[in-house]
């Protein structure tokens, strides 16, 4: 189904999953990478030397977040829409935990119970995922994260929407990205914060970028877990809340 047919239908949110992954750096520091991953910081010293930073250590902070190799999962938020009792109501849930494999683990069986893997007969029965940078970001990040781990999991194959998505067309792949969504067909980039406050679109807490995020990980981690583990999962759900308000938004310019 065509990107905009599906979200200019104002059913369609009732067959989406929407979801947003946070993540930090896997180590701090580059003296941390260096120390405990060698190899690793052999390739971002290679990565990082095509491009001219003063700074090595904020370079790093800055820049490495962006790479899956680089980083691990700390929280996913995950949301869908029913009607019960003639009523729209919300499916809303988070995973935070500092085992990235336990998160993996719990939302990879999320998508295998949506999936029915292996079972569909075509594609139209998936569910969209949807979400912001989905496709750039969360997507890759997640499958690479549950490469480094999948000696831990029961289940060893992706589940079929990711396998779908990666085997089939972009218009076809069951995949709602609303920084595609956003450009309408042009080139130009949009944060979700920009999107936020161009539209008034609700949130709880301001939208951090990803290497902010990982900096308040990585400086309050160590003395208040629980807390920063809360303050990440919140991240992730209000960025999930604000991309189910622009799908809402958007649904109503359609038939």
């Amino acid at each position: 189904m065509e990107l905009f047919e599906t979200v200019l239908n104002p059913a369609s949110i009732y067959n989406m999953l929407f979801f947003s992954v946070k993540a930090a750096l896997e180590y701090p520091t580059l003296e941390q990478l260096k120390e405990h991953n060698p190899a690793m910081y052999s390739q971002w010293k290679l990565l990082s030397s095509q491009a001219s930073f003063d700074n090595e250590e904020e370079n790093y902070r800055m820049y490495a977040i962006k790479y899956p190799e680089f980083s691990k999962i700390v929280a996913i938020a995950y949301a869908t829409f029913y009607f019960d009792d003639g009523k729209i109501k919300r499916s809303f849930k988070a995973i935070k935990n500092e085992d990235e494999a336990i998160i993996i683990e719990n939302f990879m069986e999320v998508l295998h119970q949506k999936s029915i893997d292996g079972q569909l007969s075509t594609p139209q029965t998936l569910d969209n995922l949807c979400g912001h940078n989905i496709i750039a970001f969360d997507i890759p990040l997640l499958i690479k994260r549950f490469m480094v781990h999948v000696d831990k999991f029961e289940k060893k194959k992706l589940p079929y929407m990711l396998r779908h998505h990666l085997s089939t067309k972009p218009w076809d792949s069951n995949i709602v990205d609303t920084q595609q969504v956003w450009k309408f067909s042009g080139s130009q980039y949009a944060s979700l914060s920009l999107i936020s406050n161009f539209l008034s679109l609700k949130t709880t807490v301001d939208l951090l970028p990803n290497n902010e995020l990982s900096e308040y990980y990585w400086n309050n981690f160590q003395n208040n877990p629980a807390e920063t583990l809360t303050f990440v999962e919140l991240q992730a759900v209000n960025q999930t809340n604000v991309v189910i308000g622009l799908i809402n938004r958007l649904r109503t310019y359609g038939s």
